[in-house]
């Protein structure tokens, strides 16, 4: 007898706790929902509002911030490129000033020296040359031709690959084509010259 008052004890102790909770009915039962103007909803439209307004202002700051950088960086870019060219003409000055002499003085009627020409010339190519500008071929040079350097002079038959020989040299700076070598077709021993070099360079 005992033991069922027990079991029965046990039964409607669970079955109380159910319904009550575990602590006995002693938790608080929840918290309503806000009332009043916190849960008016033109009051959580107008937050929202604020938020996008905020938002917008912080994109407005960035593109603004973005644009000076890219104004100063173009502005440096400009300021660096007059420099350079202004310390390049600096060093050139002198040069075409002899140049500018011997001008006149052929004008007039003097005879040059043409290795004071070709001095002078080679003074110039120098100093451009420490600026960046560098040759493409040498005259007479024997070579394939490529399209990205070579220009073919009037009426030359002339295909990538084809052996060529330069006529006028061409210039590059830097990265850069300045003037593509002009280039006419070569002979046959010229081909085969060129045959014979690429043979031992692989």
């Amino acid at each position: 007898m005992t033991s069922q008052y027990n079991d029965l004890s046990s039964r409607v102790g669970a079955a109380w706790r159910v319904l009550v909770g575990s602590d006995g009915g002693r938790t608080a039962p929840p918290a309503p929902l806000p009332a009043g103007p916190a849960a008016d909803p033109r009051n959580r439209a107008a937050g929202l509002e604020l938020d996008l307004r905020e938002r917008d202002a912080e994109l407005a700051r960035v593109r603004g911030e973005y644009e000076r950088l890219r104004t100063q960086a173009e502005t440096d870019r400009a300021a660096a490129a007059g420099a350079g060219l202004d310390a390049l003409a600096r060093r050139l000055a002198p040069l075409l000033s002899q140049l500018a002499t011997m001008q006149a003085l052929a004008e007039g009627g003097r005879a040059l020296r043409i290795d004071d020409v070709l001095k002078l010339f080679a003074k110039v190519e120098r100093v451009l040359g420490e600026a960046g500008l560098t040759r493409i071929g040498a005259v007479g040079e024997q070579t394939r031709f490529d399209t990205r350097v070579h220009q073919r002079m009037s009426g030359a038959d002339v295909d990538d690959g084809d052996p060529v020989s330069v006529r006028f040299v061409g210039y590059r700076l830097g990265e850069r084509i300045l003037l593509k070598a002009m280039v006419s077709r070569a002979g046959a021993a010229s081909e085969s010259s060129l045959d014979e070099q690429a043979g031992r360079e692989s």
